[in-house]
C-alpha cells in the first residue's frame, strides 16, 4: 500500500510483477537438481541482498552516506559466536540478544552522526568502520579451553543447535527471510516516515523549515537500517556457523554501497535485486577475490555513466516522464 491511498504507478506495479516472477523462478529453481555449491552461494545472496536493502534505508533513503555499515553485520556475527560459544547461551537467545546490540549500536551511531552532514557521516561512518575491523583482526580471546583469533580464517565459530544442516532449509529459509525483509523495507520506505526521509535527503534545510525533527529522523534511519543489517548477519551466522573478520570488513560496506548505486539508491528494490545477481553472478563464475571488486568497480562506472541514478531510479524517472508528457498530451 502506498502512502496516502495512492494507488501503484505502472512502474511499480512493474516491479511488483518482476519480483513476483523471480520469487517463483527461485522457489522452484532447486528442484532443477542444483549442487550443495550453488544452493551456498544463493543462500548467501538472499542475505548479502537483504544486507543492501539495510544499507539504502540509510544510504538511500535518507541520504546519509555511510561507509561503516558492517559493523553492524559484524555486531551480530560475532555476538551470535561469542555469546554460544563461549558463554553457553542457546542460539535464539543470542540472536535476540545481537538484534538488541545491533539496535543500540546503530541508535548511538545514528545520535552522534544526527548533526553531521554530507560527507563526515561517510567519514564518520568509514572511522567506526575501519576501527572495528582492525580491532577485529588484532586480538585474540582466550577461554579456559581454547583460543579463539577474531581475525583469518579460524574466526569464532557459532555453537548452533543443529548439525549438518540440509542445504535445502537453508536455501528457503534465507529465501523467506529475504521476501520478508523486502516486504518490510518496502512497506517502511513508502510510509510517511519514508516521505520524511527523502525530504531530508532532498533538502535537509528545506525539511528543518518545514518543522522535521530532522536529528530524530536520521536517528531513526540508522537505528532501522542497522537492526536489518544486524538480522541478515545473524542469518549469516546461523548458515555459517562461524563469525570472522570478512563479517565486519570495509569491504562489505562498500560492496553494499555499490550495490545501491547500481541498483538505484531509494529504491529498496534496486539494491537488492543488484546485489543478489551480481553476487550469483561473480561468485557463480568463480571469479576471485581481487576480481570481484575490478568487475564491481568497472559495473559501477558503466551504471554511473550511462544511468547516473541507477538502473531502478533511470526506470523510475523515465515513467515519471512519460507520465508528465501523457498528462501534458491531455
Amino acid at each position: 500500500m502506498t502512502p496516502r491511498g495512492r494507488g501503484e504507478t505502472p512502474l511499480e506495479r512493474a516491479v511488483t510483477g518482476a519480483f513476483a516472477l523471480g520469487a517463483g523462478i527461485l522457489l522452484f529453481l532447486p528442484l532443477a537438481g542444483l549442487d550443495r555449491f550453488f544452493l551456498d552461494i544463493l543462500t548467501v545472496g538472499f542475505l548479502l541482498a537483504v544486507f543492501a536493502g539495510a544499507w539504502d534505508i540509510v544510504g538511500g533513503l535518507a541520504g546519509q552516506i555511510t561507509l561503516g555499515h558492517a559493523l553492524f553485520f559484524g555486531i551480530a556475527t560475532y555476538s551470535c559466536a561469542l555469546l554460544t560459544s563461549l558463554a553457553g547461551w542457546t542460539f535464539p537467545a543470542a540472536a535476540a540478544a545481537a538484534l538488541l546490540l545491533c539496535a543500540a549500536a546503530g541508535g548511538l551511531v545514528g545520535l552522534l552522526a544526527a548533526r553531521m552532514k554530507g560527507p563526515f557521516v561517510a567519514l564518520f561512518t568509514l572511522a567506526l568502520g575501519e576501527l572495528a575491523h582492525e580491532a577485529v583482526l588484532g586480538q585474540t580471546l582466550f577461554s579456559p579451553r581454547e583460543g579463539y583469533s577474531w581475525g583469518g580464517e579460524g574466526g569464532i565459530p557459532v555453537a548452533l543447535p543443529w548439525r549438518d544442516l540440509s542445504p535445502w532449509i537453508s536455501y528457503y529459509g534465507a529465501f523467506a527471510f529475504l521476501l520478508l525483509s523486502t516486504w518490510i523495507l518496502l512497506r517502511i520506505a513508502r510510509s510517511e516516515r519514508g516521505l520524511v526521509w527523502r525530504a531530508i535527503a532532498g533538502s535537509e534545510l528545506n525539511a528543518r523549515a518545514s518543522g522535521v525533527n530532522v536529528p530524530r529522523y536520521k536517528m531513526e534511519a540508522f537505528l532501522i537500517g542497522s537492526l536489518v543489517a544486524g538480522a541478515a548477519g545473524v542469518g549469516f551466522a546461523a548458515h555459517v556457523g562461524r563469525a570472522t573478520a570478512g563479517g565486519v570488513s570495509l569491504q562489505l560496506s562498500f560492496q553494499a554501497a555499490t550495490f545501491a548505486a547500481i541498483g538505484g539508491g531509494g529504491t529498496i528494490a534496486g539494491p537488492i535485486a543488484a546485489s543478489f545477481l551480481l553476487h550469483i553472478l561473480l561468485q557463480g563464475s568463480g571469479v576471485g577475490p581481487s576480481g570481484r571488486v575490478l568487475l564491481y568497480a568497472l559495473a559501477l562506472l558503466l551504471v554511473l555513466r550511462f544511468f547516473p541514478s541507477g538502473v531502478a531510479g533511470a526506470l523510475r524517472e523515465r515513467a515519471r516522464a512519460r507520465r508528465m508528457g501523457t498528462g501534458g498530451a491531455r
